[in-house]
């Protein structure tokens, strides 16, 4: 008997949630099963650059979100830990457009989701993925139940399961455990944290910012709504030493660079603080037993380099000729694997590399100043070349 669909998807947020769209359209039969509420805030510095514009302008998304509020950025600022400010203009996009928007998730991630609905693919919200049933080496099905424990668990049997799950994926602990994050924090981890700022912004409109701090570096972009979003990567010592609290964070560490005051002007936290650690960057395995990884399920980018979106999104794009290969195919069999991960190497994997090594400056707020200061300077001219080489 032929399975209910070709393809389940595990994880609706922008990679999942793209693919989706992507296959639905082209007659696949796909399940997206989502452990949240569709359109749920996470942890995200919000900033969508040149790259992932261009996938949405593609997938008809971008215009819509224009109108829903997402301003331009067109320019960032980074400055050290007494202020002292490097600024520039944005590279264009691909076609030569002007880059950027700053889009919270919840509005960016509900607008793909509903677009994967309107093209065919089933949403199966609030459920959690238990246990993959692997057979010959194979991912054969999966077992999901809704949330909370309510219900029987579920066994869900498609020939392609695709892992869009995130940084922690549960697919992905199961399926290769040997490269996922440690769940153990010592001093030296990382956190993230996030919060949406509501007030003046002190004139940051049209730019990104990214100020360091003495415990890590926090993004600042305008979004939607005439709201800021603030997304920080504060070493688990700091945190600490701020009681565990994020408010003291902001009012303590973040907040004591005057650049940083200076981006938020009056604005004021609303809702909450949002969590999520530790966090490690880099690459795992784009396919594994007969299963496609893409977003952050397959390896994740510095926060700093303000791509993680638009690389989630690329890798939908990437993905789905493999994806409907497969289908053809009954399983995503061993040359496919193989070439969708030498494909998926080619496109990210030296980019996330270059962006790692750049990425241990900002680990070093004073080192990370020394550099900014260099580049006021003479030798500014490198700018250029170092946004390129986060592309």
């Amino acid at each position: 008997m032929r399975p209910r669909y070709d393809v389940v998807v595990s994880g609706c947020g922008l990679a999942g949630a793209a693919l989706a769209r992507l296959a639905a359209e082209r007659g696949a039969r796909v399940l997206v099963v989502e452990r949240r509420a569709l359109g749920a805030e996470k942890v995200c510095g919000e900033f969508l650059s040149a790259d992932g514009c261009a996938v949405l302008e593609r997938l008809g998304l971008l215009d819509e979100l224009r109108r829903r509020g997402a301003p331009a950025v067109t320019g960032y600022e980074i400055t050290d830990l007494v202020g002292r400010r490097l600024s520039g203009v944005l590279p264009r996009g691909p076609a030569g457009e002007r880059p950027g928007i700053g889009i919270s998730r919840g509005v960016l991630d509900g607008a793909v989701a509903e677009s994967a609905r309107g093209a065919g693919a089933e949403l199966l919200e609030r459920h959690e993925v238990l246990a993959p049933d692997v057979q010959g080496g194979r991912v054969a099905a999966l077992w999901v139940r809704e949330r909370g424990g309510r219900g029987e668990p579920r066994r869900i049997e498609a020939p392609l399961l695709v892992a869009a799950d995130g940084r922690h994926s549960p697919l992905a602990r199961l399926l290769h455990p040997e490269l996922c994050e440690s769940r153990l924090a010592g001093e030296h981890a990382w956190f993230g944290l996030a919060a949406h700022l509501a007030g003046d912004s002190g004139g940051l409109a049209g730019r990104v910012a990214l100020h360091l701090f003495d415990g890590g570096y926090a993004g600042i972009v305008g979004i939607e709504g005439r709201r800021l979003n603030l997304g920080a990567l504060v070493r688990v010592r700091a945190l600490r030493e701020c009681g565990g609290r994020p408010e003291r964070v902001l009012r303590e560490r973040i907040l004591a660079n005057p650049a940083a005051r200076a981006s938020c002007g009056d604005a004021r936290v609303v809702g909450r603080f949002r969590a999520v650690g530790p966090l490690r960057w880099g690459a795992r395995k784009p396919a594994a037993a007969g299963a496609l990884f893409v977003g952050d399920a397959a390896g994740t980018i510095d926060p700093w380099s303000g791509h993680g979106m638009s690389h989630a999104l690329r890798s939908a794009e990437l993905a789905l000729p493999w994806l409907l290969a497969a289908i053809e195919r009954g399983a995503l069999v061993d040359d496919l694997a193989r070439g969708f991960t030498e494909e998926w190497r080619r496109s990210f994997g030296d980019v996330r590399r270059r962006v790692r090594r750049l990425g241990l400056l900002f680990e070093r707020p004073r080192l990370a100043g020394l550099a900014v200061g260099l580049l006021r300077g003479p030798a500014a001219a490198w700018m250029p070349r170092l946004a390129a080489s986060t592309r």
